[in-house]
């Protein structure tokens, strides 16, 4: 074997092993950090988290054997949580939650869609246009699309009363910790 084949050979090989580490956002423990904030600030902002919610429909977040596809259903999500209060915003006066801790929930949301838009780059380069533009291959994208589309709803018909918000804040409350989920069983392909 030559010099340059075998030179090739190991260049091959450390950009699998980059590959194969995944998203090093999440690798670093820093998702898991933002999520505890997140999870903390719609705890903080409003009542008590409802055990039972009144919501006639709920999403459970698949879980999908390759880290490129959590990345992206992760990435995804904080989009549509994010689009959701940002729709909505001018429908948040009946709540009387702490501002500044909605505020702070908003960023903290916006941030990790930030960072796992990167890792989505970076693992995915070559699939992101499709990926993202078109969605996630399979009925994921459309399912969580789905699932937002009917909690704005939900939101509409309830005439965004402080207790419509109240499950709202409860049903993304719940869907975050399945998020977290998600990210440790990302972290645990590499441990």
């Amino acid at each position: 074997m030559s010099l340059q084949s075998l030179w090739v050979s190991c260049c091959i090989a450390l950009l699998c092993c980059q590959f194969s580490l995944g998203c090093k956002w999440i690798q670093g423990g820093q998702y898991k950090s933002k999520s505890k904030v997140t999870l903390t600030l719609l705890k903080q902002m409003g009542e008590e988290i409802l055990v039972h919610s009144t919501v006639p429909f709920r999403y459970t977040v698949p879980s999908h054997s390759q880290k490129e596809d959590d990345i992206l259903v992760l990435y995804e999500a904080h989009i549509h949580i994010g689009k959701l209060y940002i729709r909505n915003r001018d429908n948040l006066t009946s709540v009387s939650w702490d501002r500044e801790d909605l505020e702070m929930f908003q960023s903290v949301i916006h941030r990790q869609s930030v960072e796992l838009r990167k890792c989505v780059e970076d693992t995915v380069q070559e699939e992101m246009t499709t990926s993202v533009d078109n969605g996630l291959q399979g009925n994921t994208n459309k399912r969580m699309k789905w699932y937002f589309k009917k909690l704005d709803a939900y939101l509409k018909s309830k005439n965004y009363t402080a207790n419509a918000w109240e499950e709202i804040r409860t049903q993304i409350w719940k869907f975050v910790i399945q998020l977290d989920l998600l990210a440790a069983a990302n972290r645990r392909f590499v441990e």
